[in-house]
């Protein structure tokens, strides 16, 4: 059997703590007085984090900035001004609730130890839903498709004979069972041997065909598609990875993909939001409620091979259910020159304090949060918990009809990470990006209006509603994140089965070194900062 799938590592990374650390704290450690025979890492009196074993897809660069502040203890407005200072961005202050916490000590000072230690506690976990399945006899199927509208008679002679052997050869593939790869092994293994005897391509299948090599597109095609069905180039997720099989296959999507799959991305709260309300996200994937619970963004994707013989992970779609509807209603009323009803914003979030008259029941309420989490972690089926989960709601009920009477109550639906629609879109691509690394694609490619909008009439409210997301909004944000990892944003085409080509923004991954190093090394979560020195943060 060749096929090979995502090492476990690998999906783990991609699928849970996609925003976590790079570094854990590491004592400050003085230098030796004489030298010594033993190399240290540190200059002299220097700090180093410790690195984890393996890179996040993303971080927060707040967490980067206290590791390497220049002090051990400061106050907390001491710290909260220093973060700001090295270019932390508020919204990562708001979502990582760092700047409430700060805020909140007042006066009083705190170790780096210890900011940390609560900084790990008080940031949201993010998490991706993959949702796709097994792959293989669906590009192999558009991969019959394709050649039969192919002449290989009117083909370079290279790819003429190429195509004949494909095209007697593939349908005994078509005709096994999805699992049972012996017979597009033997596939495989000839187009092997032909890459190297008329080209001069070693493993070609696994090691793929350089962007230059002096080969026919279509030959390049053949390969790239038969490597990806073999999971020998641009590997999948392992079935067992995915949560279901994808869910809206098919609409909204450009014809002639395959290997189509759907992410879902959902946080959970740090310890000083659990107050908050949870929100079911609106599109289901077919997924259970809780499943779903805080979901803020959705991207969907397929894998295509461009004109240029590149097979690259193509982006059908980024959107927000949570984040669009309030966003939208944030516009409207500022375009009226209307303040926005409390109802139709985000829910009271639970890092704020409470009136001084509640205070108490917050405590407690924390308290209760507290005692449930210890004991879900050391006795799950302990009969107090439910007690505890009544007395929880009790209080809810007390603060929610509080705020409500003081008109501080919000709507219903948490103020999630990212709500801004370039914000959520870099967040995507980024993790695209790590994607495409990790799996071996060439790049990434996104969709673009006139994709979009391939169905749409111009009265529609979503054809409008493209334009602006799918052109400049996604076009500012795709440039962000490239200046990020060190890529320069390309154009593309791709063409569909009834002959029609589209232009597409494209990032490279497998052919920029540069890109690659930075995007293993994992990104920041925010904007500002970026890459100076040759790949040192600043």
């Amino acid at each position: 059997m060749v096929t090979k799938t995502l090492g476990s590592k690998v999906v783990k990374n991609l699928t849970k703590n996609i925003v976590g650390k790079r570094r854990d704290y590491a004592p400050k450690i003085a230098a030796p007085k004489k030298p010594s025979g033993t190399k240290l890492d540190l200059e002299q009196g220097v700090q180093t984090g410790k690195s984890t074993t393996v890179a996040p897809v993303m971080f927060h660069k707040s967490r980067e900035v206290i590791l390497d502040a220049p002090f051990e203890t400061n106050q907390a407005g001491g710290w909260l001004n220093y973060i700001k200072q090295q270019g932390v961005r508020d919204l990562e202050l708001d979502d990582t609730s760092l700047k409430n916490y700060l805020v909140g000590l007042g006066k009083d000072k705190i170790t780096k130890q210890k900011l940390l230690q609560e900084f790990d506690e008080i940031a949201p976990t993010i998490e991706a839903i993959p949702l796709g399945k097994p792959s293989t006899m669906n590009i192999i199927n558009n991969l019959i498709q394709k050649l039969k509208k192919v002449d290989p008679d009117r083909q370079d002679p290279r790819a003429g004979g190429l195509i004949k052997y494909l095209n007697d050869s593939l349908p005994s593939v078509q005709a096994t069972s999805a699992s049972e790869f012996k017979s597009l092994e033997s596939v495989v293994g000839s187009v092997d041997n032909y890459m190297s005897k008329v080209f001069g391509i070693e493993g070609a299948m696994a090691k793929g065909i350089n962007f230059d090599a002096p080969v026919p597109f279509t030959v390049k095609e053949i390969v790239r598609n038969l490597g990806a069905a073999m999971g020998q180039s641009a590997k999948p997720f392992a079935p067992g990875a995915y949560a279901k099989p994808p869910m809206y296959g098919g609409q909204q999507t450009l014809p002639g993909g395959d290997n189509y799959r759907e992410f879902l991305f959902k946080y959970t709260p740090g310890k000083l939001r659990k107050t908050e309300p949870e929100y079911s996200y609106g599109h289901d994937f077919g997924l259970q409620s809780g499943d779903r619970t805080n979901g803020f963004v959705h991207t969907r994707v397929s894998d295509r091979t461009d004109e240029f013989g590149r097979r690259i992970l193509f982006v059908e779609e980024i959107q927000s259910d949570m984040h669009q509807p309030i966003q939208r209603s944030i516009r409207e009323a500022a375009k009226e020159g209307r303040a926005l009803s409390p109802r139709s914003g985000y829910a009271m979030r639970g890092d704020l304090p409470p009136p001084k008259e509640l205070m108490a029941n917050k405590q407690q309420l924390d308290l209760i949060n507290l005692k449930i989490e210890n004991l879900n972690a050391t006795n799950p089926r302990s009969p107090a918990l439910n007690k505890l989960y009544e007395e929880r709601e009790k209080i809810r009920t007390i603060l929610t009809e509080a705020r409500q009477s003081s008109g501080i109550s919000g709507g219903d639906i948490p103020e999630g990470p990212y709500q801004n629609s370039i914000d959520y879109m870099q967040f995507v691509t980024k993790y695209l990006l790590r994607l495409a690394k990790d799996s071996g694609y060439d790049g990434v490619a996104f969709s673009s209006p006139q994709v979009k909008n391939l169905n749409l009439r111009p009265g529609d409210r979503s054809y409008q509603g493209n334009l602006g997301a799918y052109g400049p909004m996604l076009d500012n944000a795709i440039k962000k994140v490239s200046k990020k990892v060190g890529t320069i944003p390309q154009t593309t085409v791709i063409k569909i089965p009834d002959g029609r080509v589209f232009r597409i923004k494209y990032l490279d991954v497998k052919n920029n070194k540069e890109a690659k190093s930075n995007i293993a090394k994992g990104t920041p979560a925010y904007r500002e900062g970026g890459y100076v020195n040759h790949g040192r943060w600043k």
